[in-house]
């Protein structure tokens, strides 16, 4: 029966990526993450914690001449768009079962989204090392559905 139900998804799946494009929304975000002790953050409160994205949502886009973007709502309710940021976004295939979404923005910050199609789960990993502020590295999983 989970073979057929994969099956049956990546039937759906495969003719939206090649010819319509594709996109995928995900909900809110949990996982770890590492602070770095550096800015706002001081040694008491940096190391690894359980983290996340309450509330949070992304919308994962990849168009028919495999142009891909990411819109998001983080924990503050603004929607942003990866590419109105000066976001480089690139999307690669990952075999019949998966495709990611690999964010780079200026300054550094550098963001994989991974979507698993049989379980329809994204991880995410993301880096912002580089931030004055808050330095941290995030690994977080999300439920995901096909728009």
């Amino acid at each position: 029966m989970r073979l057929l139900i994969l099956s049956l998804i990546v039937f759906l799946i495969s003719p939206l990526v090649s010819a319509k494009g594709l996109t995928v929304t995900c909900g809110e975000s949990k996982g770890y993450s590492y602070y770095f002790e550096s800015g706002a953050v001081d040694k008491k409160n940096s190391g690894f914690t359980n983290d996340g994205i309450t509330g949070g949502l992304f919308t994962f886009t990849l168009d028919e001449k495999n142009n891909g973007d990411m819109l998001f709502k983080d924990a503050t309710g603004v929607l942003k768009s990866a590419t109105s940021q000066g976001g480089i976004v690139t999307v690669m295939d990952a075999g019949d079962n998966g495709l990611n979404w690999i964010v780079l923005y200026p300054g550094g910050i550098i963001e994989v989204y991974s979507l698993n199609i049989s379980s329809m789960k994204m991880a995410s990993y993301r880096n912002t090392v580089g931030n004055p502020l808050v330095a941290k590295n995030s690994l977080f999983i999300s439920d995901c559905s096909v728009i």
